[in-house]
């Protein structure tokens, strides 16, 4: 508010008599002229008696504008608006920006590929003709990547004089490095798109106090959210999601991943304990969950109808109902949780293409009698792609399931330990077992050391155990190689910029035993880096040396290595 400039009566006289002894000052002497003096003496206190009362006057105006202007300034308005509001509504978004540099290579030089024909008895085989080698760029290539971006806002609203609340939330993502669109890669695709609202947490449902929360809607599951305090490499190339929930060892994460159509429940915390239950029906009308849920863009297993090379069926884990849970028990220091969950029903008939397992060829009169003497590509009834997807003589669906036990504990010297013990089996009928790679144990162990108030260094260790089969779908399919299992390794360093924004560094290695084939960067983030080589032709690779792909070809064994630096900012 602008200050008023007031002439003040004292000055004012002061002023005034100096004019008269200006104008005057034969007057004054004149004795004559007495009456003249008097006269105007009395018109000068006549004078400042009015400048003295419109002083007063002023002064009283001034300060019921100053009162007036403070009350606009902290009164909302009359329909409920003004500045405290606009806060708060603001107040409700959150969001999170993130963006990096990477560098990767697939670490396929040099690999070669044979023919793995049937032998003289079942289950022996003999080694045939040399195949092609991988297709492609494969060595070291730089990539941008936007990693888990993307802004939401939630709020509640009081029901009634009732002490329930209507909760809600949505989110979306954001796109800083390509342009927005569908999700996926070259080798895995969804229809699913970025940038909408909805891709991401978004529900509705009622909250109270002695209860806890009731939730409707699009969700990562409890099984997922209850570690991820126990992943200081989320978003990076050294996710721990890479081989911790992560049955195919590629890079969609089965039990990493959130679910449409759920209803969940979270209780409130009692003496340290909390405890998260999450259903989401399958809305599939048929037996075998071959098409999309109803309502849902994509298969149940978070891909497109097709994958696998089955055309147009969720063939490549499309599954029915699920149900996940955990309970989690939380200190100063230390936290602890026990989670599982549960796909019914998983069809995983695209496994049965694998052309390169010699059982497919070979099978014993038990196995016959069941996949139909083998491979359908070679069977008698290759006729699978004809009547709009899987043949009904293959029947690998089975339910999957994952249960883990994560602690977590922070030293007074700056040093945070965080382990998982995990168990992912897909109960799969014995004459299956030969082609699943969804059965095995994993294990993570991270460490994190606080350095200064700014900087803090991570290590990471992965192992995903031995599988008890493999579907011999990748390209370089060896049956002599041994155990399929693999081991990542990973190492960050953040610095604090200030409380919102760091910089991060970060370097991560998979090494792929046997036939395995798990990624860089699984979980979320915008660009992954697996063990798919560049083949995109009928003409080119795979298609023409054994007719197993026509796509990009996996190559089981690659030793994947990246680096990534980027920024991370969070409102």
């Amino acid at each position: 508010m602008m200050k008023r400039f007031k002439l003040r009566p004292g000055a004012m006289a002061v002023a005034m008599a100096l004019g008269a002894t200006m104008v005057f000052p034969v007057a004054v002497q004149a004795a004559d002229q007495q009456s003249e003096v008097d006269a105007l003496k009395e018109q000068m206190r006549v004078l400042m008696k009015k400048l003295e009362d419109m002083s007063k006057k002023q002064d009283s105006q001034d300060k019921k504008q100053e009162q007036i202007e403070k009350k606009v300034i902290s009164t909302p308005s009359s329909g409920g608006g003004g500045g405290d509001r606009l806060d708060k509504i603001l107040s409700h978004f959150y969001g999170v920006m993130d963006a990096s540099i990477d560098d990767t290579t697939k670490g396929m030089g040099g690999m070669t590929a044979s023919h793995f024909n049937p032998g003289p008895t079942p289950g022996s085989f003999t080694q045939g003709g040399l195949k092609a080698g991988p297709v492609g760029r494969m060595g070291w290539m730089p990539q941008l990547s936007t990693n888990k971006s993307g802004f939401g806002y939630r709020g509640d609203h009081v029901i009634g004089d009732s002490d329930v609340k209507f909760i809600y939330q949505f989110e979306t993502a954001v796109s800083i490095t390509a342009t927005p669109g569908l999700s996926g890669s070259y080798t895995n695709q969804s229809n699913t798109a970025r940038g909408l609202v909805g891709f991401g947490d978004t529900f509705i449902g009622l909250k109270q106090g002695d209860w806890g929360s009731l939730k409707f809607g699009t969700t990562y599951t409890p099984y997922k959210k209850s570690t991820d305090r126990l992943n200081p490499f989320s978003g990076m190339l050294g996710d721990y999601a890479v081989v911790m929930g992560n049955s195919g060892g590629d890079n969609r994460v089965e039990f990493g991943t959130r679910q449409d159509h759920s209803i969940w429940w979270e209780s409130n915390k009692y003496n340290g304990f909390s405890m998260d239950v999450l259903y989401s029906p399958g809305q599939n009308r048929t037996y075998d969950n071959v098409v999309t849920s109803a309502g849902s863009p994509d298969c149940n297993g978070g891909n497109i109808p097709g994958s696998g090379n089955l055309p147009m069926n969720c063939d490549d884990g499309g599954f029915n109902n699920s149900f996940s849970t955990a309970l989690k028990y939380e200190t100063q220091r230390f936290y602890a949780t026990a989670a599982y969950e549960l796909h019914q029903g998983v069809n995983r008939n695209s496994d049965g293409i694998g052309a390169n397992n010699q059982w497919y060829n070979n099978p014993t009169p038990a196995q016959a009698s069941q996949i139909d003497s083998g491979n359908p590509l070679y069977g008698p009834n290759t006729v699978f792609g004809m009547n709009g997807g899987t043949a009904p003589y293959i029947n690998d669906i089975a339910n999957e399931w994952a249960a883990k036990f994560g602690a977590q504990y922070m030293f007074d010297f700056g040093l945070t330990v965080s382990g998982i013990v995990e168990r992912l089996r897909r109960d799969v009928a014995p004459v299956y077992q030969f082609q699943n790679e969804r059965s095995r144990d994993g294990t993570w162990l991270a460490l994190t050391q606080t350095i200064s108030s700014k900087d803090e260094i991570s290590l990471g260790w992965a192992h995903a155990g031995a599988t008890p089969g493999d579907p011999g779908g990748q390209h370089n399919y060896d049956p002599t190689r041994g155990a399929d299992t693999a081991d990542m390794y990973t190492l960050a360093y953040k610095r604090k910029l200030d409380k919102q924004l760091y910089w991060y560094f970060n370097a991560a290695t998979t090494v792929n035993h046997g036939n395995a084939h798990y990624d860089l960067g699984a979980g979320g983030r915008g660009v992954t880096t697996d063990c798919h080589d560049g083949t995109n032709s009928p003409t080119a690779g795979s298609l023409v040396t054994d007719g197993t792909s026509n796509g990009p070809t996996t190559w089981g064994g690659c030793h994947l290595i990246g680096v990534s630096t980027g920024l991370h900012f969070k409102f």
